[in-house]
C-alpha cells in the first residue's frame, strides 16, 4: 500500500511508479492532479485498488484501467470532470467494466455548462461534443 494524499501532487510522469510492479494498493487523494498520462499505471498488473478522488483531474482515458487485470475498487469522485469527447473512453470503460467505482453516483460532470451535475455514468457517448 502506498498512500500519497494530501500531498499537492500537480503532476505525475508516466515513470512516476516505476518499480512497484506489485504494488496492490495506492491512494492519491486530495491532492491538486489535473492531468493522468494514459500509460502512468502500465506496469502496475496487481494494483486492486486505485484513489483518485478530490483532484483537478477533467478527464482521464478509459484505457489506462484495462490494463489492470486485478483492479476491483476505482475512486474517482471530486474531481472537475469534463464531459465533452475527451471523456468518451472513460464514459465507454465505466459502462463495460466491473470494477466498483465509488460513489459511482459522485461521479458528476463540471462542465460544460449544459452537462453541470449530470452524472457520468448517465452520458451517452454520441453526445460528448467537442469545440473548436
Amino acid at each position: 500500500m502506498l498512500v500519497l494524499d494530501n500531498n499537492l501532487l500537480s503532476t505525475l510522469s508516466t515513470s512516476s511508479f516505476d518499480g512497484l510492479g506489485k504494488l496492490q494498493e495506492l491512494y492519491l487523494r486530495n491532492n491538486e492532479l489535473e492531468h493522468m498520462p494514459p500509460d502512468v499505471f502500465r506496469n502496475m498488473a496487481k494494483l486492486s485498488q486505485l484513489a483518485l478522488s478530490g483532484n483537478r483531474l477533467k478527464t482521464v482515458d478509459g484505457n489506462m484501467f484495462a490494463h489492470m487485470p486485478d483492479l476491483k475498487k476505482l475512486y474517482l469522485h471530486d474531481n472537475t470532470w469534463q464531459c465533452d469527447c475527451d471523456i468518451i473512453s472513460l464514459v465507454q470503460w465505466m459502462g463495460q467494466t466491473k470494477v466498483t467505482l465509488s460513489p459511482r453516483n459522485a461521479l458528476r460532470c463540471t462542465s460544460p455548462t449544459e452537462l453541470q451535475t449530470k452524472s457520468l455514468s448517465s452520458l451517452q457517448t454520441d453526445k460528448l461534443l467537442c469545440r473548436a
